[in-house]
């Protein structure tokens, strides 16, 4: 099968998930004991990899790095089909491995993988505990009730901190985390890790030139 048969048989729902492994090809058998970094990847940079890289040194354990492409996002359009197929092109690095799924929220993404230790920034990790990122579920507390169950199934969050306006960097410690969910959450400490660079920079930068 094409890259564009694996990327269609996850949109029309065929298969929950596709591995693309760059010195394997395609599988439908996500890694064990993952650590995975999700994002849009438009496009792929140096920042990516280095937060997966310093996530999976914070870990403390053998975890398997991989990234994940989510054809549906809470915030955004879904992925067309021929614009994935390009994203998915920029992982040529040996030993990449990418995970396409539907999965919008992490609650989706580590039902479809128990276990996985996700890598991610500040500000995701603000929207963890923000109510308004579940709109589908009809429970009182619905962050916190997909907090626990993400805590049932094994998954953590390693955090890059970032700077704010006025150049101070924010961690996990300037969170508010609710009470019973502090080990969840792993700082990746300053010093470790401090790449201004973005994705929205790259892309204005590249329109401009």
């Amino acid at each position: 099968m094409s890259n564009a048969s694996h990327i269609e048989a996850v949109i029309t729902g065929k298969k929950p998930l596709a591995v693309y492994r760059v010195n394997h090809g395609w599988s439908a058998t996500p890694p064990n004991e993952a650590i995975m970094l999700a994002g849009s990847f438009r496009p792929l940079h140096r920042a990516h990899r280095a937060l997966l890289e310093t996530g999976l040194s914070i870990a403390g354990k053998r975890l398997t790095p991989c990234f994940e492409i989510s054809i549906s996002n809470v915030e955004k359009p879904n992925i067309a089909a021929n614009d994935l197929e390009r994203r998915l092109q920029q992982f040529q690095q040996s030993g990449d491995i990418v995970v396409i799924t539907r999965a919008a929220t992490f609650l989706e993404k580590a039902r479809l993988m128990p276990g996985t230790t996700f890598v991610i920034g500040y500000d995701t990790a603000i929207r963890l505990f923000d109510d308004r990122f579940y709109a589908d579920t009809e429970t009182s507390t619905p962050s916190l009730d997909a907090m626990s169950e993400l805590r049932d199934l094994g998954s953590r969050f390693i955090v890059g901190g970032r700077h704010d306006a006025d150049g101070t960097f924010k961690t996990i410690r300037d969170m508010m985390i609710p009470p019973g969910f502090e080990a969840l959450l792993i700082e990746i400490p300053e010093h470790k890790f401090s790449d201004p660079i973005s994705s929205t920079q790259l892309r204005s930068s590249q329109t401009s030139d």
